[in-house]
């Protein structure tokens, strides 16, 4: 097992905190906003700053930095901390004028693009300009977390989105049980939360930073080579990646045009609860993959260890396969019960679950690719390559708008999570068949290999969860319903009756086959070397 997948293990479970935080977020958002117009308003607004938060924080800028920092070490400490320093200045001062820039044409853009009623598309506007500096904290948070991610230590910068979705159940916890405010107050106030739960973010990884000893100098050095290197490798990094977030913010767009063409439908909430769900897996294990692997690649290739790329990418993609897969079989299966045991309540009800089922499946589909891509794209960053991404993200981009204009007319919101989840497929495809530029050959047979031995135990945790689901889920639910429980707490209890055996079925099948991945899952759980 390679060592980027054995750290990438301690890295998702700290990330699975988070996300675990994240499922109770999004179940107090869902009860206290349900599908209407101010959540609707909401997704919209949060969508705009999380889209550039996740081409720069959780991508491009981030990934750029580190090959150059890591050649900066190789000047000293000293150098390394003026190079990382000049490039936070620079960044500010870019981030501000962006912010700027932003603000002073929302008023005009964003009513176009959203339509609706001008009471609707005033509320985007109003939560824009709240939101909006989450891009600030957040990509100078990367910075921070870049500079830890080099030196192999991963705890603290995992925390991050942690102190985000605390500042969130803060508010859900603390304050709305204890005041009677309107809809539009409470968006608000949990808008300026989530704003300073950013701040604290900032704070927490530039405090560890400094207390290592590599706190950034300062400097208004807008010479520096590294600047206008990271910069050189993020343009068509983020161009790629722009092409990625760009495709989800026309999702939202169209989204709302089927949401005005079908009032009462939820479509915005609908797709943005689905996709949360699926970055459930993908957050987890394909983050921290990604994560891990490219310090990994980075210190095989600073030793001329070329041959040793298949093999680390072997690991970690193998790794992602075996967690991903059966994840994405689990939602696609389980996806109703599974809505109502984290959403339903309060203002989220059957008719939500029903509109959010769909959507739901597609993206599952592509559970696995999400993860792999953010690895392969890594492997790319490693050989300082952003150009073929930028290309294959190009292609995707379009083939996502054909699929999405052909088929929302038949499947409405639907069509928009099957376009996301076969443009992520084709992703892939490309991805793994181009690293052969670099002289560096997909390991297909080592990993054909792998997928073809977990044909059984994913078959074996099918068939036991398809069979739950048609013959047991609704007797369960009934039953519990006469013992005097809620919906919503029989649908919990339903769901673990069904998952725990579940996944049993298959860590088990796994295990008896010797797979590697469970052997090192294993080691972790019983402490073993």
């Amino acid at each position: 097992m390679s060592q980027a997948a054995r750290r990438s293990f301690a890295l998702s479970f700290y990330t699975l905190v988070s996300r675990i935080l994240g499922v109770f977020r999004d179940h107090f958002m869902a009860v206290s906003f349900g599908t209407g117009t101010v959540a609707s308003a909401f997704s919209v607004a949060y969508r705009l700053p999380n889209m550039f938060r996740n081409l720069l924080a959780e991508g491009t800028l981030s990934q750029s930095f580190m090959p150059l920092y890591s050649d900066a070490e190789k000047d000293g400490v000293v150098a390394a901390r003026k190079m990382s320093g000049a490039v936070l200045s620079f960044l500010f001062v870019i981030l501000l004028s962006f912010v700027l820039i932003v603000f002073t044409f929302s008023p005009f853009a964003l009513p176009i693009l959203v339509g609706g009623t001008p009471e609707y598309s005033g509320l985007v506007v109003e939560l824009t300009y709240i939101l909006f500096f989450l891009i600030v904290t957040a990509s100078l948070s990367s910075i921070y977390m870049a500079i830890s991610n080099v030196k192999n230590r991963f705890f603290v910068p995992s925390l991050s989105p942690i102190i985000l979705n605390l500042s969130y159940l803060t508010v859900f916890l603390g304050i709305f049980p204890f005041v009677d405010w309107e809809l539009l107050t409470k968006v608000r106030v949990l808008c300026f939360a989530i704003v300073a739960g950013g701040i604290i973010q900032l704070g927490v990884q530039a405090w560890y930073v400094s207390k290592n000893g590599e706190g950034p100098i300062f400097s208004w050095n807008y010479k520096h080579p590294a600047i206008s290197k990271i910069f050189k490798l993020m343009l068509p990094a983020a161009v790629g990646g722009g092409f990625y977030q760009l495709g989800l913010l026309v999702d939202i767009f169209l989204a709302n045009y089927v949401q005005n063409a079908n009032p009462g439908l939820g479509a915005v909430v609908s797709l943005d609860y689905a996709q949360r769900l699926v970055q459930l897996p993908t957050g987890i294990i394909g983050v921290a993959l990604a994560t891990t692997t490219l310090p990994a690649l980075l210190s095989s290739l600073k030793q001329n260890k070329h041959s040793e790329v298949p093999k680390e990418m072997l690991g970690v993609l193998g790794f992602a396969g075996f967690l991903t897969a059966p994840a994405a079989l689990g939602i696609g299966i389980l996806a109703g019960p599974i809505l109502d045991s984290i959403y339903y309540g309060g203002r989220w009800d059957h008719l939500a679950t029903e509109t959010t089922i769909i959507p739901l499946v597609f993206y599952s589909l592509a559970v696995p690719f999400y993860s792999m891509n953010k690895v392969l794209i890594s492997t790319y960053y490693a050989f300082q390559d952003t150009k073929t991404p930028l290309r294959v993200q190009a292609f995707t981009f379009v083939l996502n708008l054909t699929l999405n204009f052909s088929l929302i007319f038949f499947l409405k919101h639907s069509a928009i999570a099957l376009s996301s989840a076969v443009s992520t497929i084709v992703t892939w495809t490309l991805l793994s068949s181009s690293l052969k530029k670099h002289d560096v050959p997909f390991p297909w047979e080592g990993f054909l290999s792998k997928i073809a031995k977990l044909v059984l135990p994913l078959l074996a945790m099918a068939a036991f969860l398809f069979f739950y689901k048609e013959m047991v889920h609704s007797w369960v639910l009934g039953l519990l319903s006469e013992k005097g429980l809620s919906y919503a707490n029989s649908s919990r209890i339903s769901l673990c009756a069904a998952v725990l055996p579940g996944m049993a079925i298959f860590f088990l099948i796994s295990l008896l086959l010797g797979l590697e991945e469970i052997r090192l899952i294993a080691g972790k759980i019983f402490r073993k070397k």
